[in-house]
């Protein structure tokens, strides 16, 4: 296939969990893509061994980010067992985006535990969590991009005020290599996307879906958002760091290939 899509557009590998991570990456790259974003978890589940990734990522001409596993796991949690088994998770799968070539990883930030807890107390767990991201990414020379969420229960890390709080953070830590990745789809389950690009800092990795009212991260032209008018001012904001990517989410369970043909066709024009 002829490669005519932006090359900071990168499909997760989460859209064609079934095939495989190597089987993903080599669909991805067939349907004109030149990065990908590879989810820990689907590597783990695989047990794709990271070398053959870097291998193959290297061979088809793929630039790859990594998603940090973050199924069960809290590393701001209440529970500290919980907290230390999920933070040695994301720290572990550091190690594992600088094995398979990858060089910025998005992480969520963590939630709360209880939606009687104190949100402050949880602020105060995440600047902690900020300065241990920033040391092992700066260990590796990666980048970190702590993902805002979508408006969703015990989740607090999702407004633009919420995002330039943690920019924030990361600029009075010095986190050199923590910065933000901003959700198109979780933005719009709070608001208008253009408003988080024109007003939060330190953006330099995105996820890319639509939303509608049954689905959070719809195919790309099948929901609400008016992505015509975002994805430019999008692709502007990322093409302006080294390593950013824009990773297209909005898995069909039911038809997995078909969301990346539907992302394929949709973005060519961009």
């Amino acid at each position: 296939m002829v490669l005519r899509v932006n090359p900071r557009f990168a499909p997760a590998t989460r859209l064609l969990w079934h095939a495989g991570v190597i089987g993903a990456l080599e669909t991805i790259a067939r349907h004109g893509f030149r990065a990908s974003e590879v989810w820990a978890q689907h590597l783990w589940e695989s047990q794709t061994d990271s070398i053959t990734v870097a291998r193959t990522a290297t061979q088809l001409g793929l630039a790859l980010s990594l998603h940090a596993p973050s199924y069960d796991l809290n590393p701001l949690s209440s529970n500290l067992e919980i907290r230390r088994i999920s933070r040695s998770q994301v720290l572990q799968s550091l190690e594992t985006a600088d094995s398979i070539g990858a060089r910025s990883v998005v992480v969520h930030p963590g939630h709360l535990s209880s939606s009687t807890d104190d949100v402050e107390e949880y602020w105060d767990h995440l600047e902690d969590w900020v300065g241990l991201l920033n040391d092992k990414a700066a260990a590796l020379d990666l980048s970190v991009a702590l993902e805002g969420m979508e408006k969703k229960r015990l989740q607090f890390v999702t407004s633009v005020p919420a995002l330039e709080r943690l920019a924030g953070i990361c600029s009075a830590l010095n986190a050199t290599h923590v910065s933000l990745a901003l959700d198109i789809a979780h933005a719009g389950t709070l608001g208008d996307p253009l408003e988080f690009l024109g007003r939060v800092p330190r953006i330099t990795h995105a996820h890319l879906s639509d939303t509608s009212l049954e689905k959070t991260h719809a195919l790309l032209g099948e929901g609400r958002l008016e992505l015509p008018a975002i994805i430019p001012s999008l692709l502007e904001r990322i093409e302006a760091t080294p390593h950013g990517l824009i990773a297209i989410e909005g898995r069909l369970a039911s038809d997995e290939p078909r969301a990346l043909r539907v992302a394929a066709a949709y973005l060519e024009k961009f």
